[in-house]
């Protein structure tokens, strides 16, 4: 069996890499979920920048990473408590 180090939150399905929110709040395994995410917010930088007017798909997550707010990763090892999930998003502990 493949282990996964996180589950994703839109999907329910383990993944190794993609897209993290905040410090770990939220998991993505796929651009379009993280997507939708940063949709629905309504965030202002300090420039004055409102993330609701941003139409380009690119941009906003440009947008959010320059706000230190989302980031991407390939995850190489299972997390410190050894729990790890399948690909169906089944958990496990060692």
């Amino acid at each position: 069996m493949e282990k996964f180090a996180r589950r994703c939150d839109a999907t329910g399905c383990g993944m190794n890499e993609g897209y993290v929110v905040g410090a770990g709040d939220l998991y993505y395994s796929k651009k379009e979920h993280l997507l939708e995410h940063l949709m629905g917010l309504d965030w202002e930088n300090c420039n004055g920048v409102n993330s609701s007017t941003i139409t380009d798909d690119d941009d906003l997550i440009e947008f959010f990473y320059n706000e230190d707010y989302c980031y991407y990763t390939e995850l190489e090892q299972i997390s410190i408590e050894d729990i790890y999930y399948d690909e169906d998003g089944n958990e496990y502990n060692d």
